[in-house]
């Protein structure tokens, strides 16, 4: 057990000297005894400084483009976007993953010097420069050559190159999506696609979104559109940034809500739009103008903003300007700011030494990087004496505020501040005298200094002066200045390579290099409409585990120091899959336990369902049924085999919250139609009769009802006369409910995406659609957009009396009008076209077609499943504003 030495021991020994001596050396040990008595324990309080200042992957992001042979100097520039040519990178299919990383290292040589970080943007066509296709991929049609299966798996594999080459490179700062269309940015306006559309389809959404996030497992990933890519957690730009024309932008991204874990950036228009009215006609003009300035700030406060381009070319001599482009450097991204620290003043070699310190983030967003926050004692010529890691710091977990008021000019929710604690052991061989000790926030490739405080105390280097201490002795003085100017320090840097950290750590850390078991038997154990809840077995280390990060994805959702964790701030009726890693007091990290999933409640509260994975780690497989991968299934896996007497799957841990009738969704996969037996805790078993999803490459859903108990269940799979269909996933829900709405109407979907698409309807129960160009369908505007190409089903579960309402009602457009004949409803037992339903047409603009549900004899009292199919001939596009029952 270490030791502190005691506070009165240090005062009686310094008046001991003071008797002892006495006359003329009086007076020093006097100063010495009263410096010590104040080394006991030291507070000091500090000042924020008003300088803008470089800070890694924030603030003005300059633009290495096409041509340009380096990377420019700019003032505040740290982080770059750099535009490259898809050829330069692959040429051919079997071009090598050295290729990409060959061509890394001469673009980027020596940025690593100056503390520059890349944003990488790769491209085929650039409009008026070029177009790079790589070899293979059929091009020259600007209407079909971005919807080519050809070109959708080539920009897979490539992806998986991307992050093979720059998952793990230090230059990277994040990754912008591109690739796809105009400058990579998923649209190829002012040209168009087969369907009318200029934007990324959904099916090339899902599978550059599952490409990249398999392959970027440790760097950040950006999109272009807030409406796209819906069901991933990625990050915007917002390319039209503040333009009064594109406000809506903005709010999309707003809406999204994504910022506590991703980077949203962008950058501000000059070329197109109302620019005079804000944001300004260029970038001098919003600098200088407090107005447009301000209404920048204001939508970099809002939308969380860490970098903006084009606004960084400004002219830096205009003393106007250069005001302006500091005031606004402060507002980007972090702003880490220490308002007090404590500190033991006096140790003895050998002994402990508490450092504690509060921060505060004034920024507009977080850190996005577990990036470790050192202590150091310094010699007075500043060069490093000693130094320690604060263990269990998180510096992402250092949230700004939230929801800006553009009136006060600051967040209605204020951030918080963070008290970060550590106690460190100095080396017994360390010399006595006096020593500075500073706190940095350290790039770990290299382990040197790299994000700085914003307080006035600060050194070159990239340290924050907090006080001085006495290592055997009490402090000479508390005199740590003078300081150094953030703004004019260009000395910082990084490494290519990742070694050991070779300093110490708080509270009896290590140079441990084993890590934790993985967490296991990761559990949903609740939902609420924004949130999740999940609990998983305790991990095992050879020294202790010190918490958890937790991941929604592939990105990290925060930190728990028990088994247990609620992620917040989620989007109703929406599935999230989750992991947990484990982690010591060294930085040890353990492998992933079992990916579990959830849906949160929809926006009326209702239970949309828990997900359980076939392949989970707590099920019951026997016989021949085993567990494969499945790159389409929820999980990335399924268990097949099921069945023919022989194999069978088991369920467990189904919870309930009460005893009671629950739907169960199975999804599965299955050439042919199947059948397959359905045990609930033991009880007699009933088979389903599940029809073919199509091939045993297409996932289908089947829905039906059972009996549950309070709280763990079992639901057991077999088939004792032949082969089951393999299974990805079930999802229980809480039994059907009735929808709201007032009697004279009955709202089945307006398409507004609450609750989500495909998922449920405004009934609360299931709905969705396979088979059409753009997969489910894509929500457009407010309307769910179908392409069909002679095939497509959707289906949407009624399943209630609607005896009160004497008419279907379908707000609905089609792309050339006439499609009313193209596809045929089946609704109460009755299946007919559209047209032959309603004798009405479809037109280019919405209009309500309706439906005699009497007259054309359905069956109201039990209307079942409303489907859609489409393949009886034909194509074409339709969008679907609303369907409803008067």
């Amino acid at each position: 057990m270490k030791r502190r030495l005691n506070d009165s021991f240090l005062k009686a020994f310094a008046v001991l000297l003071v008797l002892l001596v006495g006359g003329a050396h009086a007076m020093p040990l006097l100063d010495t005894a009263s410096a010590s008595a104040a080394a006991g324990s030291i507070t000091v309080n500090l000042t924020e400084t008003q300088e803008a200042f470089k800070n890694p992957f924030k603030g003005f992001r300059p633009t290495r483009f096409v041509n340009d042979a380096g990377f420019s100097n700019h003032e505040y520039g740290t982080v770059f976007k750099h535009y490259i040519k898809y050829t330069d990178l692959e040429n051919a299919a079997s071009d090598s993953v050295q290729k990409i990383k060959d061509w890394s290292n001469t673009a980027w040589a020596g940025i690593e010097t100056r503390n520059i970080k890349v944003i990488p943007r790769v491209f085929i066509v650039y409009p008026n420069v070029g177009e790079y296709w790589p070899q293979g991929v059929p091009h020259g049609d600007v209407t079909t050559q971005w919807t080519s299966e050809t070109l959708k798996n080539r920009l897979t594999a490539f992806i998986q190159k991307l992050g093979q080459a720059w998952d793990n490179d230090p230059r990277v700062a994040y990754i912008e999506l591109g690739l796809w269309g105009n400058w990579g940015e998923h649209h190829i306006w002012p040209d168009k696609l087969a369907d009318g559309t200029d934007r990324i389809p959904l099916s090339f959404q899902t599978a550059l979104g599952d490409a990249a996030e398999q392959a970027f497992q440790n760097k950040k990933v950006q999109v272009r559109y807030p409406e796209t890519f819906q069901n991933y957690n990625f990050g915007f730009l917002w390319d039209s940034f503040a333009l009064i024309d594109d406000l809506p932008g903005g709010e999309g991204i707003v809406a999204r809500d994504v910022w506590r874990t991703q980077i949203n950036g962008g950058e501000v228009a000059y070329d197109w739009g109302q620019k005079h009215i804000q944001p300004g006609d260029s970038p001098n003009d919003t600098l200088s103008d407090p107005n447009h300035r301000n209404f920048v700030i204001d939508w970099i406060k809002k939308t969380h903003t860490t970098s903006l381009g084009w606004i960084d070319l400004y002219d830096a001599g205009n003393s106007a300007v250069s005001q302006g482009a500091a005031l606004m450097q402060k507002e980007f991204g972090y702003r880490f700011v220490i308002n007090q620290a404590t500190f033991s003043g006096s140790v003895q070699p050998g002994e402990l030494m508490d450092v504690s310190f509060q921060v505060v983030n004034k920024g507009a967003a977080p850190f996005y990087y577990d990036w470790p926050v050192e202590a150091s004692l310094l010699r007075s010529d500043r060069t490093v004496a000693w130094k320690g890691v604060f263990n269990n710091v998180d510096i992402r977990s250092w949230m700004p505020g939230d929801d800006w008021n553009s009136s006060t000019r600051q967040y209605n929710q204020a951030p918080a501040v963070h008290q970060v604690s550590g106690t460190f052991e100095i080396p017994a061989n360390m010399p006595a005298g006096t020593y500075t000790l500073a706190l940095s926030i350290l790039d770990p490739y290299g382990y040197k200094p790299s994000a700085r405080f914003a307080n006035t105390n600060y050194y070159t280097g990239g340290r924050t002066p907090l006080g001085n201490v006495g290592i055997g002795m009490a402090p000479a003085n508390q005199n740590i200045g003078p300081f150094d100017s953030l703004k004019s320090d260009n000395t910082l840097s990084y490494s290519l390579t990742q070694t050991p950290y070779d300093g110490g750590y708080s509270d009896g850390g290590s140079t441990d290099s084993e890590a934790p078991s993985p967490p296991a038997n990761l559990t949903v154990t609740g939902t609420t409409t924004s949130s999740v809840s999940l609990t998983w077995s305790a991990s095992n280390d050879n020294v202790g585990v010190t918490g958890y990060d937790i991941y929604r994805g592939s990105s990290w959702a925060g930190s728990s120091s028990t088994n247990s964790f609620t992620d917040t701030g989620l989007s109703p009726n929406t599935n999230y899959s989750y992991t947990v890693r484990a982690k010591d007091a060294a930085g040890n990290v353990s492998s992933a336990s079992n990916v579990v999933n959830a849906m949160t409640q929809d926006s009326r509260g209702n239970d949309a369902g828990t997900v359980y994975e076939a392949e989970a780690v707590n099920n019951t497989r026997t016989g021949a049924a085993i567990i494969s991968e499945c790159g389409l299934c929820s999980g990335g896996s399924k268990v097949g085999y099921i069945g023919n007497n022989d194999g069978a799957l088991q369920f467990n841990g189904i919870n309930a919250s009460a005893a009671g009738t629950y739907t169960m969704t199975i999804s599965y996969l299955s050439g042919e139609a199947r059948s397959i037996q359905v045990r609930v805790n033991g009880a007699a078993p009933y088979t389903l009769n599940l029809p073919s999803t199509g091939g045993w490459t297409t996932i289908g859903t089947f829905q039906t009802e059972i009996q549950l108990n309070a709280g763990n269940n079992t639901i057991h799979f077999s088939n004792p006369t032949g082969w089951a269909p393999d299974l990805d996933r079930i999802q229980i829900a809480a039994g059907s409910h009735n929808g709201g709405g007032e009697t004279d109407i009955l709202l089945l979907d307006n398409f507004d995406n609450s609750p989500s698409w495909p998922g449920a309807n405004d009934l609360g129960k299931w709905a969705g659609a396979n088979g059409f160009i753009n997969n489910a369908g894509v929500i457009e505007a407010g309307a769910l957009k179908l392409q069909y190409n002679n095939d497509g089903w959707l289906g949407t579960n009624i399943d209630q009396s609607i005896e009160e309402y004497s008419k279907m009602v379908i707000r609905i457009k089609g792309a050339n009008g006439g499609e009313q004949n193209k596809f045929q409803l089946t609704i109460g037992g009755v299946s007919k076209t559209l047209g032959a339903f309603s004798g009405d047409t479809i037109t280019t603009d919405y209009k309500n077609i309706e439906i005699d549900l009497a007259a054309n004899g359905v069956d109201r009292s039990n209307p079942g499943q409303l489907t859609m199919t489409f393949w009886h001939g034909g194509n074409g596009t339709i969008w679907i504003d609303e369907m409803r029952f008067e």
